[in-house]
């Protein structure tokens, strides 16, 4: 009489390594990290706020454009 196979159990699937950046440079006033990025996942709308100059950008939150709102403003 053999052994009986074991079973094997899957790799653990991988976290992500670290956080998205939330503050960034403001593209109208130029003041160093003052734009902050807010995601209201009710609506589905990025909003990101300049706290010195007040302007403020919403976008329609889809599948694909997630990451482009965050590379094209970092």
């Amino acid at each position: 009489m053999g052994r009986r196979k074991s079973k094997r159990k899957p790799p653990p699937k991988k976290k992500l390594t670290g956080n998205l950046d939330t503050q960034f440079t403001c593209p109208f006033c130029n003041h160093e990290k003052s734009c902050d990025v807010k995601m209201e996942r009710t609506r589905n709308t990025g909003i990101i706020s300049c706290t010195v100059c007040l302007e403020e950008f919403r976008l329609p939150l889809l599948i694909f454009q997630n990451q482009w709102m965050f590379t094209v403003i970092g």
